[in-house]
């Protein structure tokens, strides 16, 4: 159901099962109302913004549109890897995520963002589950509709025609709760035109600071017009580890924790490092507090705020299936792009081309009249070198000589003696 926005003269497909208060561990995609001129749908996660099921139930009004990463800025061409993943059902859209192109045909994702599950997930270190995450079904892949924000502009993801491409396959391992397994890959029916991204089969190290990119909301509970960047993220712990906020709640030993980032409908965004490489997807976000009615991105911001992601450290058998059903190589970090262009060789046995027949050069300037040889170096300096005014006064004793033979012996040389001259007496170039 459609329902129009009073407060802004726009309209947004609300949502089921709105916004429970739950704890920091509700999931990061849930669905929102990417609305103005972007996106109208519903979003499995974050923060437990909703139930993870396609509900036919009425949907209630919120009275604004739900928005991108939190403190973040525009993202530009750099991220066009980073697209909108979202599931249509009779014409309408239904959810909202982030995916990531590593292979024109294939992208990374959430796990909640393919398939059916809990509204919310709580997980201990150990990797699982405390409440909530359960897989019930995947979804059919061919709902699965990606758009290319090209630019970093946010695409308009209303009628499903608009779409850059949809699912054929989802590539998941045989997890029953995303706790630890947030993850899946998603085979597209065509190669799309637009960056790829390469992938890192481990995790981030404590020392280093990551980039959150996403299409999700921002702190102000307003829609930004662009993919969002926020960048030089420090980690908070990379798993097995608990909470530092909350000794019941962990993550697992394929997960890591960073600070303020994303929020709903970042859901499977990439983590970036600084080599541009994902590191890891977004799983699930919060900061422990109840959520204000009058900002849907409440429970994503302030010093306890953190996101929880997935990286792909143990799920190795996940990534080599995943690119073989697409038949495209796998672009490792630190390694070339696979599908660049290669630099021709030159064949073995093709003879090297000749150089060019010496050719005697014309000389002009202090050269033509026994100047050192470049290898005896020369002077940039104004001062005359020693020797120069003795030098000077023979060069003009011998050209009055032949001046004065020319004069003698007639005049069909002048023309040329001049002329040569004239050309001893001009500076050479540097």
């Amino acid at each position: 159901m459609i329902v129009p926005l009073r407060s802004r003269g726009t309209t947004v497909a609300a949502l089921s099962n709105v916004i429970s208060s739950t704890f920091q561990q509700a999931r990061i995609g849930s669905r929102k109302a990417f609305a103005a001129t972007l996106l109208a749908g519903l979003s499995t996660g974050l923060m437990g913004c909703s139930d993870g099921t396609e509900s036919d139930r009425p949907q209630e009004d919120l009275g604004q549109a739900i928005q991108p990463i939190i403190r973040g800025i525009s993202s530009g061409t750099e991220h066009d890897s980073v697209v909108v993943l979202t599931t249509f059902r009779d014409g309408a859209r239904r959810n909202l995520c982030t995916g990531t192109l590593v292979a024109p045909n294939l992208l990374i994702t959430a796990r909640h963002c393919v398939s059916d599950t809990d509204s919310s997930t709580a997980c201990s270190k150990e990797g699982t589950p405390i409440t909530g995450g359960t897989v019930m079904a995947d979804r059919d892949p061919n709902a699965l509709v990606v758009f290319v924000g090209k630019g970093g502009i946010a695409p308009d993801t209303e009628v499903e025609d608009n779409g850059s491409a949809r699912g054929t396959k989802i590539i998941v391992d045989a997890t029953t709760n995303v706790c630890n397994h947030d993850v899946a890959f998603v085979v597209l029916d065509r190669k799309l035109a637009a960056p790829v991204a390469p992938i890192r089969l481990g995790p981030p190290t404590m020392n280093e600071k990551v980039s959150a990119v996403g299409w999700g909301i921002d702190e102000t509970g307003t829609l930004p017009k662009s993919r969002e960047v926020r960048a030089d993220i420090s980690l908070i712990g990379v798993g097995p580890a608990m909470y530092p906020d909350h000794a019941t709640y962990g993550y697992g030993d394929r997960e890591f924790m960073i600070g303020e980032s994303a929020c709903a409908g970042d859901s499977g965004s990439p983590a970036f490092a600084k080599s541009g490489a994902v590191v890891g997807v977004a799983a699930r976000a919060g900061n422990g507090k109840p959520r204000d009615p009058n900002n849907f991105a409440s429970t994503c911001i302030g010093e306890t705020a953190h996101a929880v992601y997935t990286h792909l450290a143990s799920l190795q058998d996940l990534v080599t299936r995943a690119f073989a059903e697409s038949g495209e190589p796998i672009w490792l970090e630190g390694q070339p792009d696979p599908r660049a262009p290669k630099p021709q060789a030159v064949p073995a046995d093709e003879p090297e081309p000749s150089a060019p027949p010496a050719t005697e050069a014309v000389v002009s300037g202090p050269e033509a009249h026994g100047a050192p040889e470049a290898g005896a170096g020369c002077s940039l300096s104004t001062e005359p070198r020693k020797g120069s005014v003795e030098h000077a006064a023979g060069l003009v004793a011998l050209l009055a000589s032949l001046v004065g033979l020319r004069r003698r012996f007639g005049p069909r040389s002048d023309a040329k003696l001049d002329g040569d001259a004239h050309r001893a007496r001009l500076p050479s170039m540097p």
